[in-house]
This record gives C-alpha cells, structure tokens and sequence, in this order.
C-alpha cells in the first residue's frame, strides 16, 4: 500500500512539473504548442488584446487569400505580447483591432475604434 502511495504520488508530481513547465515554455510564444496550450488550459483566461494592421507583417502562406498574422499585441494594462492569428483576406491596413485570445491561441477578432481601448494601449499602438 505504501508502494502504491508513492508511485501515486511520484506520478502527480511529475504530470505537474511537466505542465508546469510547458505552461512557461509557452508563454509569450506563438508557434503550433503554445497556441495548442493556450487552447486547452483551464488555468489561461480569456482576455482582450489590442493590435495595428500592418500588411507588410501578414503573408499569404496558404495561397487561399487567408493572410497570417504576427504582430504585437496590447493587453488591456499595456503589457507587450506577441499574438499570431489568421485574417479571412487581407485586413484593412492601419485599423485597430480587439483580438479575444487565450494564451497564445486567438478566439476571435473585431475592428475597434480609439475609444473602445485603453488610452495607454491606444498611444503606445500609435507609436508603432
């Protein structure tokens, strides 16, 4: 029964440290994992990100008019994190969106207006 105990226990502690350390791994990271993380992680709450459209950042990877993108995103404290997502078509150059993400994985986007952001947010994507 001891045995038992602390295989039990040995195994917790390892599923944990592993997800612990994915979980910092990830963050601040836009590649397939840490999106796939952000995805599924109970621990990661949604939150609002403000990003600039900037064409020259956004590429046609697939062929189908469905441009990638990664840009710098806002939280709503000001905070700098890189977001990647995937616009249907080119998205209008210079327009400010309100990207929904959860860790790295984007949710949704829509097109925002200077008083629907922080103002801090708004100056500091005005300077880019």
């Amino acid at each position: 029964m001891r045995k038992l105990l602390k295989s039990l226990f040995l195994t917790i502690s390892i599923i944990g440290l592993v997800y612990v350390g994915a979980c910092v791994y990830t963050k601040d990271r836009t590649d397939d994992f840490a999106q796939l993380m952000g995805q599924f992680n109970f621990l990661v709450k949604e939150e609002p990100r403000f990003v600039k459209i900037d064409n020259a950042k956004g590429k046609d990877e697939d062929g189908y008019g469905n441009y990638n993108y990664t840009l710098t995103s806002y939280d709503k404290d000001g905070n700098e994190h890189p977001i990647k997502f995937t616009g249907m078509g080119k998205l209008k150059q210079g327009h400010f969106l309100e990207v929904t993400a959860k860790g790295a994985y984007v949710i949704t986007y829509k097109e925002v207006f200077k008083n629907d952001m922080p103002t801090n947010v708004y100056n500091k994507l005005q300077t880019e």
